[in-house]
């Protein structure tokens, strides 16, 4: 028997083909194709899922979620109230009008609905509301101040029940307390007491008129000629007032400051009479 040499053995053989190699990588490159596409596919259905069921949640359970978690939790029961307000109303009174009671829950409260209950007051001008979490409601009321009192005249026939009233510089008219001591301020007389509704705005041009002259009249140079203390409604587009020694001055409604330029003039002068009635 005839033996090759090694190297011509080694030189005769063709080399191995790789080919099955590709194959193995190939293949494995497809199982991780798979994979992917498998985890792709999954996470799609759980996000399907997911959505789903809160679509589910919302539309069935949000309500007794929150009703749970929220407006029936006695964390947040209302157990006081907060009251900032500087006037007449008293704290007690803006409890009962606001329409609320300790024990309900505060987030299920409506603070629009509390702040109208409590505008219908006749002498609230202005509200604000808030949730104190867990259990406070915060309440604070600016109140109308008066700046006049009116007394108004009765119309034939009828009697007052009110003989006087209060009136804040926007108009309104406010109702004294019962058995309260009036303040002390400028009384407007001359109005009928059909045109003064208790917590209303008054229409008046007169009345509308005066409230601008008590506004106007302390920044005026003629202010220490005029007493002011009192006001009288003559007619359509005039009223009249005293001076501190018995003079009477009658103002029409309109151009208060050119009235008040005119009359300074006269005061200058020194020309007023004390008993004479003046147009301005």
């Amino acid at each position: 028997m005839k033996i090759r040499p090694l190297t011509r053995w080694m030189a005769g053989r063709r080399p191995r083909s790789r080919r099955p190699r590709h194959v193995l990588h190939a293949k494995m490159n497809g199982k991780a194709q798979a994979r992917e596409f498998s985890r792709r596919i999954g996470l799609g259905i759980l996000v399907a899922a997911s959505l789903s069921l809160v679509a589910l949640v919302t539309s069935i359970g949000m309500d007794v979620i929150l009703g749970t978690l929220l407006y029936r939790n006695t964390d947040f029961t209302l157990r006081r109230f907060q009251i900032e307000q500087q006037g007449r109303i008293g704290k007690g009174e803006l409890v009962n009008a606001a329409g609320v009671k300790i024990g309900q829950n505060l987030l299920h409260l409506s603070l629009d609905d509390v702040a109208a209950n409590l505008q219908r007051l006749p002498n609230v001008a202005a509200v604000r509301i808030e949730r104190r979490l867990p259990d406070t409601l915060y309440v604070f009321v600016e109140e109308r101040r008066p700046v006049a009192l009116i007394c108004p005249t009765p119309t034939a026939g009828t009697t007052l029940a009110q003989p006087t009233f209060y009136i804040d510089a926007r108009g309104y008219v406010l109702k004294p307390k019962p058995g309260e001591k009036l303040m002390s301020l400028p009384i407007i007389r001359g109005i009928s007491s059909d045109e003064v509704v208790e917590g209303e705005r008054t229409n008046n041009p007169e009345l509308r008129a005066a409230l601008n002259f008590l506004q106007a009249v302390p920044l005026a140079q003629v202010r220490d000629g005029l007493d002011f203390s009192s006001i009288r409604i003559e007619g359509p587009g005039r009223f009249v007032i005293s001076t501190p020694r018995g003079g009477k001055i009658r103002f029409r409604t309109g151009q208060l400051e050119e009235q008040f330029d005119r009359l300074n003039v006269i005061f200058t002068r020194k020309t007023t009479a004390a008993s004479s009635i003046r147009w301005i």
